[in-house]
């Protein structure tokens, strides 16, 4: 089972892209046969908001093309909603989703999504 990178979900969603024809025809040749991992959804995530596309989208799409692995399906879309519906960034929006309620972080943001920040009586 082959791993689908970034280029490769990009490409499926543009049709002006060069590579679109490339991507729809390896799609349909490896259909339900790729994963991918968190990493490709951060990057995709950093693309989508920089043209203003929507992440949970854009994530919803990929995981129904490819399956994750190393998180699960609810974790990416979690952090999707963060990025769309409450303005968090993108790297904050995958920690809060994936840190399982609490995390070791001297940011203020994850307090405001409910993550408890531990250690932060040191600061």
């Amino acid at each position: 089972m082959p791993y689908a990178d970034t280029d490769f979900f990009i490409a499926i969603s543009n049709s002006n892209d060069r590579l679109n024809n490339w991507a729809i025809n390896t799609l349909e040749n490896y259909k339900g046969a790729t994963f991918t991992s968190i990493l490709t959804l951060v990057e995709l995530a950093l693309v989508s908001v920089r043209k203003g596309v929507p992440v949970e989208g854009m994530i919803a799409s990929v995981l129904s093309i490819a399956e994750l692995k190393g998180a699960s399906k609810q974790n990416a879309l979690a952090a999707a909603h963060l990025i769309d519906h409450e303005g968090v960034g993108v790297f904050d929006a995958f920690h809060a989703s994936l840190c399982e309620g609490e995390i070791i972080s001297s940011d203020h943001i994850y307090e405001k999504l409910g993550v408890r920040r531990v250690g932060s009586g040191y600061l």
